[in-house]
């Protein structure tokens, strides 16, 4: 009789211990997937960390502890630190940007404006060094970011749509299309500009890197306080 119950107690282990061991295989799969397709290189090396120890505690249920313990030490541990390093070392952003009043504006050395406070309050979140970069027009800045020579593209970079971080206008000439800011600055030195028509339209900052736009889109909705404050600051009601 006690043997019998010795043997269903070894079976109900045994099959708790398949059941685990088919659990952590499906959650190495899922972990899998998403260390390959996160867009986020910070969330791929967790999800690379997370998947070492999925291993360690498989190798544990196969009774191999001396892989386990190899795998610790070099798959979560070492791996791990390796590829935090080198994720430190890429922390320079080069910022690309046009000229344009309230938004975007060299003064001598120093900066100023909408985006450059905004930018630079991310980059110091992020603890990314930033350098700018000035470009004479929009279809340069826009080829330099296609061409990876700049990491963000910015300064009155607009289109026709509100899917933008900020609203604006933009008003059709007859040979070329400005954006509210541009416009009006363009009437203010005493241009006289005859439009055909506006419509809506709104302001993007571009980035090269998926990681960089997702971190952005994190910044804005985190900060959205101080973002309100730069458009008080800046615009009032001038904008949209």
């Amino acid at each position: 009789m006690g043997a019998f119950r010795f043997t269903r107690y070894s079976a109900h282990v045994h099959g708790g211990i398949v059941l685990i061991e088919n659990l952590v295989l499906i959650l190495m799969v899922s972990v899998s997937l998403y260390t390959i397709f996160t867009p986020i290189r910070l969330n791929a090396v967790i999800g690379r960390t997370a998947l070492s120890v999925l291993a360690v505690l498989l190798y544990t249920l196969f009774s191999s502890p001396d892989v386990a313990i190899a795998e610790a030490l070099l798959g979560a541990l070492l791996t791990t630190l390796v590829y935090l390093i080198a994720l430190k070392s890429r922390d320079r952003v080069k910022i690309g940007f046009t000229s344009v009043r309230l938004l975007f504006e060299k003064l001598g050395e120093a900066f100023m404006g909408f985006e450059y406070e905004l930018l630079k309050r991310f980059c110091e979140k992020y603890d990314y060094r930033s350098e700018f970069v000035e470009f004479s027009s929009l279809e340069d800045l826009l080829e330099a970011l296609n061409d990876g020579k700049v990491d963000v593209a910015c300064g009155g970079v607009f289109s026709e749509d509100k899917k933008g971080y900020l609203e604006t206008k933009i008003f059709y000439l007859e040979d070329e299309k400005l954006d509210l800011l541009r416009y009006t600055e363009r009437v203010y030195r005493g241009e006289r500009l005859n439009h055909v028509l506006h419509r809506d339209g709104s302001y993007h900052i571009l980035f090269a890197d998926e990681e960089l736009r997702m971190r952005f889109r994190e910044f804005l909705r985190t900060e959205r306080e101080f973002v309100e404050e730069l458009k008080k600051k800046y615009f009032g009601e001038e904008i949209g």
